[in-house]
């Protein structure tokens, strides 16, 4: 993956939608529970921290006003160091040496926007201790952002990640607001796609509905806002009826939420009769069901 960054100067971004800016980490607790969620999801969580003084500017190349990656970042007094490996290119792109001198003569404050296990899904992304001692948070940086002392955005980088991310997101979006279910391409055990009439009834509002509440319970509980599920469902293709309806696979963190979501999946997905060419009474079908909440 490229680490280069591109960059907006004065602050070109200040209707940027919340869900780009990430989840804010203010307190040690809030940075263990991060480190707490399942991480490897196919759409990360995007989290953000501010560091403390200490962190300095590297040399302009290119146009580009490094941030020093050279150590590691300190926040929350101390108590979490955010670890950037040392070829990290971060920064903020200058037009001039004006540019260039504002910034670094600004009373700045950094905000790093990061994901956890974005770029190796096997590597443990914290290490976490006791308010005693150091939490180490191995960030995937999505972005930095410069703040003058009055809160004003000065700069900020993005890179190629958070651009990856956000297109992932546009292209799965779930319509709405709040907690709610997206049903995509059941298939059968031989990889066969069922009859379109199937997939409809799956996705039919009933169905998705179900889910979403059954999402929204499992979030008080501390579950994942984003996650998914593949239900298993045992179909009788004469009549179409759902015999049985087990998780199979979970990301949310939650055996309760996907267990829930099998269920209302099993118990409103209406579905009709397979085609009389079918041979077997009964067949297996995987139904991967998509939870989001804002």
């Amino acid at each position: 993956m490229r680490r280069a960054l591109a960059i907006s100067w004065l602050a070109w971004w200040v209707a940027a939608p919340a869900a780009a800016q990430g989840t804010r980490l203010e307190t040690l607790a809030a940075v263990h529970e991060a480190c707490a969620e399942p991480h490897g999801a196919e759409q990360p969580r995007l989290f953000a921290i501010d560091v403390e003084a200490g962190w300095r500017f590297g040399p302009t190349r290119e146009g580009l006003l490094r941030v020093d990656t050279g150590r590691n970042f300190r926040a929350l007094d101390g108590h979490v160091a955010v670890l950037v490996p040392r070829e990290e290119r971060l920064g903020f792109e200058v037009a001039d040496e004006a540019a260039d001198a504002r910034l670094r003569t600004a009373s700045g404050r950094l905000r790093v926007g990061f994901f956890l296990g974005f770029d190796d899904t096997s590597r443990q992304p914290c290490l976490v201790r006791n308010r005693f001692a150091v939490t180490i948070v191995r960030a995937d940086v999505a972005y930095v952002e410069l703040y003058d002392e009055a809160g004003e955005r000065l700069a900020r980088g993005e890179t190629d990640r958070l651009r990856a991310w956000n297109e992932t997101r546009a292209a799965t979006a779930i319509p709405g607001e709040g907690p709610r279910a997206a049903v995509d391409a059941a298939r059968f055990a031989n990889g066969i796609a069922p009859p379109p009439g199937w997939q409809t009834a799956l996705a039919a509002d009933a169905a998705r509905q179900a889910m979403g509440r059954c999402h929204a319970d499992g979030i008080a509980r501390g579950a994942a806002r984003e996650g998914r599920v593949v239900v298993r469902l045992n179909v009788e293709t004469r009549t179409g009826r759902v015999r049985r309806a087990d998780v199979a696979l979970s990301s949310l963190g939650d055996d309760q939420v996907a267990e829930c979501v099998a269920r209302a999946l099993g118990a409103s997905a209406s579905l009709p009769a397979g085609p009389s060419s079918w041979q077997a009474e009964v067949v297996d079908l995987s139904v991967p069901v998509r939870l989001v909440a804002d």
